[in-house]
This record gives C-alpha cells, structure tokens and sequence, in this order.
C-alpha cells in the first residue's frame, strides 16, 4: 500500500483542504501517515495570503523536497500567487485549488476528488497554523478554569469563544470571491464565486447538530455574495440555517463590511433569533480615501452607522473586526482614521496586520509605500488601543462590586 503525508500550512480554509485530500487519498488506497519520512507522497498545501505566510510555505518545499524516497506534490495558493518564486526552489508536479481533481490523476484514484466536505479540525491540527496558536492555547485554558467557575476572570475570553476553531463544526458554502480588492492576490487562486447549493449547507448543520456540535462557523472567501451564483442569497441561506432545530449557536467569518451593510436590515430578523452568536466584518481602514484606494467599495460612515445599528438592536452580538496598516500611501492622518474607529465603536475582537505586497496586485505596484518602520511603529500604537479599547474593558464587570464608587 502507498503511503502519504499531507501538510497544510495558511488559513483554516487550507486545513479542512488538507483534510479532504487525505481522505480522498485514504479511501483511493493510500495510508495517509503522520511522517514524511514514511511517505511514498508528500502532498503541500501551500499559502500566500501575505508575505509570511509565502516564507513558510517556501521553507517547507525546501523541507520537504529533500525526503529521497517521496515525491513532492505542491497545491494551495502559491503555484498561482507567486509561481516564479515557487519554481525557483521547486520543479516537480503542482495543482492550483481550481485543479484540485489533478489529485485524481497523481494518485490514480476512481472517484471524483469531493469539493469541501470536511467539518472539523483538531487540536493538533490547529496547533500548525502560527497565527492560531494563541487562540488555541486561549481556549485551553477557558475550558480548564470553565471546570471550576464561569466567572470570565481572563479579558480575552471572548477570542476564545470567537475563534476557538477546534471546537467549531465549519460549513465552507463557497470558494472564490466577487471583490476586486487591490491588494489581494487569493482571487488568483481561488477564481470568481462558486456557491455550495442551500440544501447541502442545511443537511451539514444537521449532520453536525446530531453529532452535538454546538458552534457552527459559517464560511467562504467571500460569505457575503453566497448565492449570487445560484440566484440566491446569504439571507436566505442564514435563514433555512437558523430554522433547523437544535442547541446551536452560529458563526459568520468574512462577510465583508459592503455585504454587511447590503444586507444588514434585512438579516435582522435572524440576528435576533439568537442563534447568530458572532459576526467577523473587516473594515479594514477608517480612511474613506484608503478605502477607495483599496477597492473596497464603502465609506467608513456606512460601516459606522451599520454597526451602531447592530449593536442597539442586538447587544449581544459579538462583533470581530480587522485592519490593514501600512497600506501605499497611508498617511498619518489616514492612520488616526483607523484609531478613531476604535474610539467610535465596541468590539469583541480586533486584530491589526501590517500590510504586505503580493505579486501582480495593483496595490504592489503603487507609489509612496510605508517604510516597515512606520509600519511598526503604528501596529504598536493601534494594538496598544485595541488592548486598552477592546480587552482590558472587559475586566471592568469583574471588579465591579455592589457599593462601589460610582
């Protein structure tokens, strides 16, 4: 029996990939093993959101391809976002996330290769991805002083019950976007939207309600245009989703801010049902001149007005937002627009990147690009706001006794 190993590296998107090849290869033959060295295969799910995430998918080809007795087989994002920097260090077979049924051919497999149909990830699994290691490690500890009280002594709970993925059951309902973002290079990857039909999302709710399943993460590259393709909605799938019976709470990742806004009044209804838990709606920048740099097509006071909105009518929601700093040209009074934001609104969550270029972006060939220093200097600034606007706020309730001073 051939054997394989699958590494995935990059965004949970990747991880629940790197899952449904495994199975794929496994129910074709293959046993799927736990080292490279035991491989006859090794299969790289590869990532380059950003650049960081480009220098460890790099690093692991170098890795990886040194293994004699394998062959390596790359697919993920980087054969589309940076193919030149990939064939300078690797020269074997690769497939693109649109090619993923060229697996089919690798392997010598008689079934069709399955388009996301993976639900759940691991705590070893999680534990791959760097930029989820605190998550992980938050939610851990949660669970542990969960065992002897529910007092939320830690702050920063609430990224726990946000982005604790390992706990999560993921329905994936797309892949590729309708967006047009300057700096983003995954639609190079990924292509134009491709909705899973509503009856499939609904049947995977269900499948993981009966396995009791009580965080449910709703997700694609771009949620907000689900069903676009089909003649249909993201109210309407959000919908048939919250009439399923059953203790559940779900979770909406990446519904961008002008879907948000687009469909803000009419998703009301369901917000209020209280199974919508959280919401992840990156503005991005608080600068309207930024934003129209960027491609994103809103204003910062229609992001504004329909998180007021929420939040009036919906308290509890939790509510996860991003930025961008350091975009081309960004000045200083662009950034305070960032700040100000902060000042303007509550959030559950925050988290702030350093822009980076991608080949072949517009964004990546404008002028006046931010000095990595500039960059730094600013993430620490907003990230010094977001612990004092977004975290350490949390610990008022906690040391609030009856009597205190008003």
């Amino acid at each position: 029996m051939k054997k394989v190993y699958v590494r995935s590296v990059g965004c949970i998107d990747n991880l629940l990939d790197g899952k449904s090849f495994a199975t794929y290869c496994r129910e074709n033959g293959w046993e799927v093993v736990d080292n490279p060295k035991k491989a006859d295969m090794i299969l790289l799910n590869t990532c380059a959101f950003d650049q960081k995430h480009e220098d460890i998918s790099i690093k692991d080809i170098e890795e990886l391809k040194e293994y004699p007795n394998a062959e390596l087989v790359v697919t993920g994002c980087l054969p589309k976002i940076n193919k030149d920097r990939m064939d300078h260090v690797f020269g074997g077979r690769y497939f693109s996330p649109k090619e993923r049924e060229k697996l089919k051919e690798i392997i010598g497999g008689k079934t069709k290769v399955r388009w996301k149909d993976q639900n759940t990830i691991s705590d070893s699994e999680i534990e791959e991805l760097f930029h989820r290691r605190l998550v992980h490690s938050l939610t851990k500890l949660r669970n542990t002083v969960y065992k002897y009280t529910r007092v939320k002594i830690f702050p920063n709970f609430d990224m726990a019950d946000l982005a604790g993925d390992q706990e999560s059951y993921f329905i994936v309902v797309g892949e590729g976007c309708l967006g047009n973002c300057s700096y983003c290079a995954i639609k190079n990857a990924k292509g134009t939207l491709v909705s899973k039909p509503i009856e499939d999302a609904v049947q995977e709710l269900k499948n993981g309600v009966a396995k009791g399943f009580k965080r449910f993460v709703v997700t694609a590259d771009d949620t907000g245009a689900y069903g676009i393709d089909l003649g249909t909605t993201l109210p309407a799938l959000i919908k048939k989703l919250v009439a399923v019976e059953g203790d559940f709470k779900l979770n909406l990742y990446h519904l961008e801010a002008n879907w948000l806004i687009k469909y803000g009044k009419e998703l009301e209804d369901v917000f209020t049902s209280k199974k919508i838990d959280a919401v992840f709606s990156p503005i991005q920048s608080g600068s309207n001149r930024i934003l129209k740099l960027m491609r994103r097509p809103y204003t910062a006071e229609s992001y504004i007005a329909c998180i007021r909105d929420l939040r009036k009518k919906i308290p509890n929601l939790k509510l996860w937002n991003q930025f961008i700093i350091g975009f081309p040209g960004q000045t200083e009074e662009d950034f305070k627009q960032d700040l100000r934001i902060l000042d303007e609104l509550n959030f559950d969550l925050v988290q702030a990147f350093a822009y980076s270029d991608r080949p072949g972006t517009d964004a990546s060939k404008m002028d006046n690009h931010i000095s990595e220093d500039v960059i730094n200097k600013r993430l620490k600034r907003i990230n010094r706001k977001i612990l004092f606007k977004v975290f350490l706020r949390k610990l008022l309730p906690v040391f609030s006794f009856s009597g205190s001073r008003k």
